[in-house]
């Protein structure tokens, strides 16, 4: 609407008044207001007419004219009420109130019939977390924009949330025949809005078989059908149902992945590679590449270290060029603590413009874990630029720490954190962790204190400080921090083991500590610490039997030398002294002067 008419100078109806979004973001709270209340006191009131005896019927041309003057009066009338509830929904949307704001913006849209305006009002309600207003939004979105994508996906994502499992059917079914990129792209779209809601799980297959048997000629129906199946590891169903999409289209690498990715994860290794030799025969050159480094990470993901560094060494040995599979050999070597062939794989690399920031922080790594520590800060001095930037920064502090220069490793970090704010909670917690392995654990509990105080009940600053707590020997204040974060999270993994593991090393609250770790298993059943500490504290309740598995798993998983103390102690335990002695001197070589292997190798075999 024009100025002029606010304030009521006669204006040429020109149709319907078009109110651009843009015009309500610039108005003040009061103006805005002011503005609404003369709208609502200049509208037209509906149903006045003449005094009866002075009415006169016009003729047919003079009628005509009535009823479109009268239309015209309605729909200044509509475009008004628009305008205020516009207005109103700008400011609840300026004061938070996204929930009154998509509300507001669904009045408007009664007369004001805008696409671009129903999205906002459901971008809105998703903000305020209320399904029920995001399908009303969403449903005037699609009612307005019929071949809308997105409003689908947002009624079928509010409706699984709701358990209507027919109105989630049948938007992902309007999705995969009306998806611009064809019914195979749909599939995949439709498996991604199953997937977003870990709490649907039960219904997400029923719910695709459904739309697979629509379609049942789609092989990408049968490809995203595997993918959901796999994601729930049913992987009988996933395997059936990739290999379905392969007899529709049996030379495509996606699907061939995707069962490879399958086999591995129910662990049919063998089966895995008989596919992957298959499908290497169909490719050349960096195809060739590709394929067998996407198979060694699937391998890695699942577990099977062995089998994806034999992967990587043969992807390296067929294109010695290969700095990809080179890398990640060099960061397997080194978790191994094979140095030098960590070394072996990263120098090279270090001469490569692209990767040399990468191959000189693994570099410094390996120095670092030699304790030549002058080598160790020139190779990380020369880490200017990608996101290892900043972790070369904080080890070049901890170097520092190590060769005694405490003072200068404090003013590096706290010069970064002026340079880089948002680094700053990083950066604290490096302070204080230096400080600790230095052994300054009261300068370390004042850096957390000060941090605290800024943020109160931050869990990670909390878990920091629990560990110099319990380095100081004060277990109740421990303890403490722990439980305040449990308090926070009872689903906390790292706080559960770290408390749990701490009552087993520390007191004899073993079956406490056992129900803590056991819980803490629940949520990080992979975790080779985790698992580390179910099986100590099963050897601490005399279950050495069940410890030994567990921790033989753990070793596996991380070949970490405290894994390998408790894992050599086991087995002593259990009779089985050469194998105790051969798990610890291969521990040993990693790390010579480990304390916990040494003093178990001491005080078992003396």
């Amino acid at each position: 609407m024009c100025p002029e008419s606010r304030q009521g100078t006669a204006v040429p109806y020109a149709g319907p008044t078009t109110v651009p979004l843009q015009a309500f973001a610039v108005f003040s709270r009061s103006a805005t207001i002011i503005s609404a209340t003369l709208l609502l006191s200049s509208a037209p009131v509906f149903g006045a007419q003449e005094p009866a005896e002075s009415f006169t019927p016009p003729a047919a041309d003079e009628r005509a004219a009535e009823e479109a003057a009268q239309e015209q009066v309605l729909t200044r009338q509509q475009t008004m009420q628009a305008e205020f509830h516009l207005m109103a929904g700008e400011m609840a949307a300026g004061r938070g109130q996204h929930d009154l704001a998509a509300e507001a913006f669904l009045r408007a849209l009664e007369n004001y019939p805008d696409p671009d305006l129903a999205r906002r009002a459901t971008q809105l309600a998703l903000s305020s977390n209320n399904p029920d207003l995001a399908r009303r939004t969403s449903a005037k979105w699609l009612e307005l924009e019929p071949n809308a994508l997105d409003a689908r996906e947002v009624l079928a994502r509010m409706a699984l949330a709701q358990g209507d499992i027919e109105e989630t059917y049948a938007q992902c079914l309007e999705i995969i025949n009306g998806h611009p990129g064809g019914r195979s792209e749909g599939f995949r779209h439709a498996a991604l809005i199953l997937s977003a809601d870990p709490s649907a799980n039960p219904a997400m297959l029923d719910i695709f078989d459904r739309l697979v048997a629509v379609n049942p000629e789609v092989s990408g129906g049968h490809y995203a059908r595997a993918l959901i199946a796999l994601r729930l590891q049913a992987y009988p169903e996933a395997e059936a149902s990739v290999r379905k999409a392969l007899e529709i289209e049996p030379k495509s690498q996606d699907y061939q992945l995707l069962l490879v990715g399958v086999l591995v994860r129910a662990d049919d290794v063998a089966q895995a590679d008989s596919v992957v030799r298959g499908l290497l025969k169909q490719t050349k050159g960096d195809q060739r590449d590709e394929v067998r480094q996407a198979y060694a990470r699937l391998l890695l993901e699942a577990g099977h270290r062995n089998a994806s560094r034999e992967q990587f060494q043969q992807a390296l040995k067929e294109n010695p060029k290969n700095n990809d599979a080179r890398y990640a050999l060099g960061i397997m070597a080194l978790t191994d603590s094979e140095l030098d062939e960590a070394q072996a794989m990263f120098e090279p690399l270090s001469k490569d413009p692209e990767r040399a920031s990468d191959a000189h922080y693994q570099l410094g790594r390996i120095a670092e874990s030699r304790r030549e520590y002058e080598k160790a800060l020139r190779h990380y001095e020369k880490v200017h630029t990608g996101a290892l930037a900043i972790e070369s920064a904080v080890r070049q502090a901890t170097v520092k720490t190590q060769m005694g220069r405490v003072n200068e490793a404090r003013v590096g970090l706290q010069d970064l954190r002026r340079r880089y704010p948002p680094l700053g909670p990083r950066l604290i917690l490096a302070e204080a962790e230096i400080l600790m392995n230095a052994n300054l654990n009261a300068e370390a509990l004042s850096v957390y204190g000060a941090a605290l105080e800024d943020r109160p009940g931050d869990i990670d600053l909390l878990y920091g400080r629990s560990l110099v707590h319990e380095r100081s020997g004060d277990f109740d204040s421990a303890e403490a921090d722990l439980r305040s974060i449990l308090a926070q999270d009872g689903e906390d993994a790292r706080a559960l083991n770290a408390l749990g593991y701490m009552l087993v090393v520390n007191t004899d609250r073993y079956e406490e500590a056992h129900k803590l770790i056991g819980s803490a298993l629940d949520f990080a059943p992979d975790d080779a610490a985790v698992i580390d500490s179910k099986g100590w504290v099963l050897f601490k309740l005399g279950r050495p039997t069940e410890a030994r598995s567990y921790l033989e798993k753990a070793l596996a998983k991380t070949p970490d030398p405290e894994i390998s103390a408790h894992l050599g102690e086991v087995l002593w335990t259990l009779g089985e002294h050469e194998q105790a002695r051969e798990v610890w001197n291969k521990a040993l070589i990693r790390d010579p002067d480990h304390a916990g292997v040494l003093e178990a190798i001491e005080r078992l075999t003396r």
